[in-house]
């Protein structure tokens, strides 16, 4: 079944936000900037995975390694809808896409967990294998609908699938915007691994923004903080609160969303796009003296980078 498996795994693709508007330019580099993370299904970094990152509206594109914490970033790039393929020894390759909205957008990073490549089987039912295939090109083309039709009925033919099946078939409405639904089909991958905190946090991030606050914050409580290693993790679930209405003027929405990017400090004290994001936050919450020790963390680290100009920025505004 690993045939059929690695197939799926290759549509377990990243969220996207809307795409840039295609350019006429053959020329992939830009002013905008990007990053990810690999992890093993421990949430372990995968050292020296390959990220072939490529833009296809301008025809260009590179190949990355992942270092020892298992990140990886790339810079001087043109916004668009980026393919991103990565693979590493020991594991199934993954294929999804990433969306650089503007040049000067910071989005955050992509974390990609690799699920671990499974011993040679028997050949699969040719309809499992065509059904995925479709399935895999129905979303690689943007029709979700049609995406979950085909995982749907490889459900049905290898229920033994089902955490798997599920997942994708979620990631396909969080891709409609259909939020509730996602959440709905991560519940039997939870329930398969309880003690993923990657799924726990997959399915928390598509309740908030879904709008399902409570259930969002329920999921992010039952985490096991200790266990977490990755401060992206964090990151990005401030970044979504940051999304929430009145995130900025809501006294206990400013303490969420600080506290989680102080965590993701603490996991990373070098995290400059932490201290920004916080730096943003305490400003919108007319926290003055906060906002500039942030800002100045921001230009100590990177000084002389495009975050130290917008640290610069930020705090004269403050003046």
């Amino acid at each position: 079944m690993a045939d059929v498996r690695g197939r799926l795994f290759a549509a377990a693709l990243a969220m996207v936000v809307s795409a840039a508007a295609p350019l006429a330019a053959q020329d992939w580099k830009g002013m905008g900037r990007f990053e990810g993370r690999v992890l093993d299904p421990s949430g372990q970094p995968v050292v020296g995975a390959s990220v072939k990152l490529f833009l296809p509206e301008r025809g260009g594109g590179t190949t990355l390694k992942t270092d020892k914490k298992g990140k990886w970033a790339l810079g001087g790039v043109a916004a668009g809808k980026w393919s991103v393929d990565i693979q590493a020894e020991g594991f199934v390759p993954s294929k999804g896409t990433f969306t650089l909205p503007s040049e000067d957008a910071r989005p955050a990073p992509l974390v990609i967990t690799l699920e671990k490549a499974q011993a040679a089987a028997p050949a699969a039912d040719p309809a499992l294998l065509a059904a995925v295939e479709k399935g895999d090109a129905a979303y690689k083309a943007g029709k979700y609908p049609e995406a979950r039709a085909e995982y749907e009925k490889v459900l049905a033919l290898r229920p033994d699938l089902g955490p798997t099946l599920h997942e994708l078939i979620a990631r396909c409405y969080s891709q409609e915007g259909n939020y509730a639904k996602a959440v709905e089909h991560l519940q039997p991958v939870l329930d398969a691994r309880p003690d993923d905190a990657n799924v726990r946090v997959l399915m928390a991030q598509e309740a908030l923004r879904g709008g399902l606050l409570d259930k969002g914050l329920d999921l992010l409580k039952g985490l096991d903080e200790k266990a977490i290693t990755n401060p992206e993790i964090f990151f990005n679930v401030a970044a979504i609160l940051r999304n929430q209405p009145d995130a900025s003027t809501d006294a206990a929405k400013v303490g969420m969303i600080t506290g989680y990017l102080t965590k993701a400090i603490a996991l990373d004290p070098k995290y400059v796009d932490a201290y920004m994001q916080r730096g943003f936050t305490y400003l919108g919450a007319g926290k003055a003296a906060e906002a500039k020790a942030d800002f100045q963390k921001v230009i100590e680290l990177a000084p002389g980078t495009p975050d130290a100009a917008t640290a610069q920025k930020a705090l004269a505004s403050l003046k």
